[in-house]
C-alpha cells in the first residue's frame, strides 16, 4: 500500500448514497494533480488528506490512485475550520452561520461541536432546535468517518459506513469494534462479511463456538435467499469447512448449542424426490427457527380451514352461474363452471392456468357471486402491480397483501393476525406463485378459519423471491382442491404469444419467424439472429428507439420493457439501461443514483415495499423532475409524485430494462428478451415462459436461437429444499412426506 498526503483539489464526480468519489488530489511533491477514486465522506476541495492505496491503470481513464482508506486532517486554523464548516458537511447553515460559529469560538470551533454542542447556543442567531440539528449532523459526520476509516482499515469498503450508522447511529463503532456479529444479524447481504472480517483481523478466534453459530446463522440466511426453507446437514457442514475453515465438531457442538437455544429446528425428514440420485432415503434438515416455524403454521391453518363444515350456500350454483354469465355477457366453458363449482365448495382452493385460459374470468365471475349471496369479498396480490391489474379488470378495490396485513417497515410487524383478522368472507389472491413461505404464513394466520380462500396463478411461473414454492408444493400435497385450466380461449389462442407460451411450458419450440425491419408489419412474436452480446445490446436500442414506435405506434418509456436474466454484462440490465437512458433520455442535468445518474424524464422502477411512500417493490415511474442541488427527486407514479433524497435513493434504479423476476405480476405492451448462451446459467424455461407471458401485444427475442433451445431443454429449476407439500399432507390426515 501507498500512503498519500496532500489536498484535494476538485471533484470529478459524486455519488452521495455511496460516498464513491472522483477527484483530482495534489501532493506537495507532486507538479501536477493526480486522478484519485474511492469512498470519501463528504469530500471538499481544499481538504487535506492522507490516502492510503494503490496505483492502478484503468482500461478507459488511464492511471490513477485506487483509495483503499482516505482519513482526513482536520483543519488546525480559523480558516481552514471555517472552509470546512462552509463545504456543505452540515445542512441549513450557509456561510454567514459559519462566520458568526467561528467569531465566538476562534480555534475552538471543532472542540465546541465534539464536546460541547450545547454552547452553539452562545451564538447570535442559533436556537435550541438549530443547536440540536447542527450537533446531530456534525455527530453524524464525524461518526460515519471514523466507521470508514475503520472499514477501510481492514479492506472494506467505506461505502458501508454510512449504511451501518442508520441501524445503529453513535453507537456504531462500540458495536464493531465489541460484538462485530451483530451486524450479520442486523445488515442485510454483506453484513456477515464486514464481521468477520472485523472480528478475524482484531484478534477475534477463527474457530471459536461464537464464531461458528455467526456462520450457521449466515449460511441459514443466504440458502434462504436462495429459496430454500431449509439447509441439508451435510451440505452445512460442508460449507462452514469450505468456506470458513471450521471443522465439522466445531458445527455439530455449535448446532446442538442453537439447537438447544431454539435459534435452529434440525428435523429427519424423508429426502426430497428432486435430490440428487445418491442421496439417503432419510436427511437432516436444519431450519432456522422462523421458516419451520412459518411452515407448520402454514399447514396447520390450512388444515383447520378444510376442516370447518361448509354452510349451504344462499342460491343454487346453477343460478349462480346463469347470473354471471348474464351479468358479464359472456360464456363460461365447462372448464371454469367445474371450476367455480369447486371453488364453491371448498374453504381452499387453487385456481391455475397459464395465459389464455380464463384466470381473470373466473376471478371477475367468482368475486360477483360470491358479492350476489352477500358476502364480502377481498382481492389481493403480492405487489402493486398485480393488484392495480386485478382492480382495473373487475372493477373492485384489490389491495396489495403487506397493506392488507397492516405491514410496518420500521419494526418489520403486521398489524393483521389471528387477534385481529381481515374482516372478510372470500379471499382471492391473484399471482400466488409469488407468495413466499413468511407472507403465506402471515397471510393464512391473519384469515379467519371460516373465510374461504382462492389462490390464483400460474405454477410454470418463476417461484417467488423469497423463501420456499408455496402455491407448487399446495398443489403438489394433493389436499387441496386445485382447478386445472388447459383450454386456451379462441382469441386467446389465435395470439402467436399466447400459443408459443404454452408451446414454451411443454418444453417445444415454437416456430418463430424473423423480425422484419423494412416492408410488412412485424409479426406480434418474432426473433432477431444477434451474434454478440454487444450487437444484441445494439439491437435492442435500435427496437426501442425507432422500430416498435414506428411499426406499432408504441411509447419507449411507457409501452416497451425490455427483460434481462441478469444484471451483468453487455446484455445485462445494468448495461441495457446505460445505453437506452443515453439513446432515450439523453441530457447534463442529472442527481446520482446507486448505479447511474438519474435524470428528469428516465423511467426508474422501486425496488422494494416503501409503506411511508406507498410505493411497492417493482411499481414503475418516470422522474418529473430534480432538485437544483441534485439531492432531491421527485417520481411520478401514476399521476402522484414520491419524492427521495441521499437517504432512500438506493430504493431506486433505472427501468428500461428490469430482470425477468421484477416483472413478475405485472402486464406490458411490448416485451424485448436478449437471449444468449452466455446467460447459461439463468437459461431456464419457467424463466423464458414467464418473461413470455408479461406481453399484452409484442414480444421479440434478441440473439442467439440456441440460447432458447438451451433454456427449453433445461426443466429443472434450480431445486428448493421445503418441507411444506409434506407437512400439508401430514396435518390433512395423510402420511407426512407421502
Amino acid at each position: 500500500m501507498i500512503v498519500l498526503e496532500g489536498r484535494l483539489e476538485s471533484i470529478t464526480f459524486r455519488n452521495e448514497s455511496t460516498r464513491y468519489t472522483v477527484a483530482r488530489f495534489k501532493t506537495g511533491s507532486a507538479a501536477r494533480p493526480v486522478k484519485v477514486v474511492g469512498f470519501i465522506d463528504h469530500p471538499v476541495a481544499g481538504q487535506i488528506l492522507r490516502l492510503t492505496g494503490k496505483w492502478i491503470t484503468h482500461p478507459r481513464y488511464g492511471q490513477q490512485f485506487d483509495i483503499a482508506a482516505a482519513e482526513l486532517t482536520v483543519p488546525e486554523t480559523v480558516d481552514g475550520m471555517r472552509e470546512y464548516l462552509k463545504s456543505g458537511i452540515i445542512r441549513g447553515i450557509g456561510p454567514a452561520t459559519v462566520n458568526r460559529i467561528i467569531g465566538h469560538f476562534g480555534e475552538e470551533t471543532l472542540h465546541v461541536l465534539d464536546h460541547a454542542p450545547e454552547r452553539l447556543r452562545e451564538v447570535a442567531g442559533i436556537g435550541q432546535a438549530r443547536a440540536r440539528s447542527i450537533s446531530g449532523q456534525w455527530l453524524e459526520h464525524r461518526s460515519v468517518s471514523e466507521i470508514m476509516n475503520l472499514l477501510q482499515r481492514f479492506g472494506i469498503k467505506g461505502a458501508y459506513g454510512p449504511k451501518i450508522y442508520a441501524i445503529y447511529g453513535s453507537r456504531s463503532m462500540d458495536i464493531l469494534t465489541e460484538n462485530p456479529y451483530r451486524l450479520a444479524e442486523d445488515m442485510a447481504g454483506k453484513g456477515f462479511f464486514i464481521a468477520d472480517t472485523i472480528a478475524r483481523q482484531t484478534g477475534g478466534v477463527p474457530s471459536g463456538p461464537g464464531r461458528a453459530r455467526a456462520c450457521i446463522d449466515h449460511i441459514l440466511r443466504e440458502e434462504a435467499s436462495a429459496g430454500h426453507v431449509f439447509v441439508l446437514m451435510n451440505r452445512l457442514i460442508d460449507k462452514m469447512h469450505r468456506l470458513f475453515e471450521i471443522d465439522p465438531d466445531t458445527t455439530a457442538g455449535a448446532v446442538s448449542m442453537a439447537a438447544s437455544e431454539e435459534r435452529i429446528i434440525v428435523e429427519d425428514i424423508p429426502a426430497p424426490e428432486a435430490g440428487p440420485e445418491d442421496m439417503p432415503e432419510d436427511v437432516k434438515a436444519v431450519f432456522s427457527h422462523s421458516l419451520h416455524h412459518a411452515e407448520t403454521r402454514i399447514a396447520q391453518r390450512i388444515a383447520a380451514m378444510q376442516g370447518l363444515p361448509m354452510e349451504p350456500l344462499p342460491l343454487e350454483k346453477t343460478g349462480l352461474l346463469d347470473m354471471v354469465e348474464n351479468r358479464f355477457l359472456l360464456r363460461l366453458s365447462g372448464e371454469q363452471r367445474r371450476s367455480i363449482d369447486t371453488v364453491l365448495s371448498s374453504r381452499v382452493s387453487v385456481i391455475t392456468g397459464g395465459p389464455g385460459t380464463g384466470k381473470t374470468t373466473l376471478i371477475k365471475s367468482i368475486a360477483a357471486g360470491f358479492s350476489h349471496m352477500g358476502l364480502r369479498v377481498c382481492l389481493a396480490a403480492p405487489t402493486g402491480r398485480a393488484a392495480r391489474r386485478i382492480s382495473e379488470v373487475t372493477l373492485r378495490p384489490a389491495h396489495t397483501l403487506h397493506k392488507l396485513l397492516g405491514y410496518h417497515f420500521e419494526t418489520q410487524t403486521f398489524e393483521k393476525s389471528t387477534d385481529d383478522p381481515i374482516d372478510a368472507d372470500v379471499m382471492i389472491v391473484d399471482e400466488a406463485s409469488m407468495i413466499d413461505t413468511q407472507l403465506m404464513y402471515h397471510l393464512v394466520c391473519a384469515t379467519r378459519l371460516p373465510t374461504r380462500l382462492i389462490l390464483v396463478g400460474d405454477m410454470f411461473q418463476l417461484p417467488p423471491v423469497g423463501p420456499g414454492n408455496v402455491l407448487g408444493d399446495i398443489i403438489a400435497s394433493d389436499t387441496v382442491p386445485v382447478c386445472f385450466l388447459n383450454e386456451i380461449f379462441r382469441q386467446a389462442g389465435e395470439s402467436p404469444i399466447a400459443s408459443s407460451a404454452h408451446m414454451i411450458r411443454d418444453g417445444i419450440c415454437p416456430e418463430i419467424p424473423d423480425f422484419k425491419h423494412n416492408g410488412g408489419a412485424p409479426a406480434e412474436f418474432s426473433f432477431i439472429e444477434a451474434e454478440t452480446p454487444e450487437k444484441i445490446a445494439s439491437e435492442i436500442v435500435r427496437l426501442c428507439t425507432e422500430t416498435l414506435p414506428k411499426a406499432f405506434a408504441m411509447r419507449p418509456k411507457e409501452d416497451i420493457q425490455v427483460l434481462s436474466p441478469v444484471h451483468k454484462g453487455e446484455a445485462g440490465t445494468i448495461q441495457l439501461n446505460a445505453l437506452l437512458q443515453a439513446a432515450l433520455n439523453p441530457g447534463q442535468r442529472s442527481a446520482p443514483g446507486p448505479s447511474l445518474p438519474f435524470r428528469p424524464g428516465d423511467r426508474v422502477m422501486h425496488l422494494r415495499n416503501n409503506y411511508q411512500k406507498d410505493v411497492f417493490n417493482g411499481d414503475t415511474g418516470i422522474v418529473a423532475s430534480i432538485d437544483p442541488t441534485g439531492l432531491k427527486i421527485t417520481v411520478d407514479y401514476y399521476g402522484r409524485p414520491v419524492s427521495y433524497t441521499p437517504d432512500d435513493i438506493d430504493e431506486l434504479t433505472l427501468g428500461y430494462a428490469i430482470t425477468v423476476h421484477k416483472s413478475q405480476g405485472s402486464e406490458y405492451p411490448a416485451v424485448i428478451i436478449p437471449m444468449t448462451t452466455r446467460h447459461y446459467t439463468m437459461l431456464q424455461r419457467n424463466l423464458i415462459y414467464t418473461a413470455v407471458t408479461r406481453a399484452k401485444s409484442v414480444v421479440i427475442m434478441v440473439g442467439a436461437r440456441k440460447a432458447l433451445s438451451v433454456a427449453l431443454r433445461n426443466n429443472r429449476p434450480r431445486l428448493r429444499f421445503t418441507s411444506l407439500s409434506g407437512r400439508l399432507r401430514a396435518a390433512c390426515g395423510h402420511t407426512m412426506y407421502g
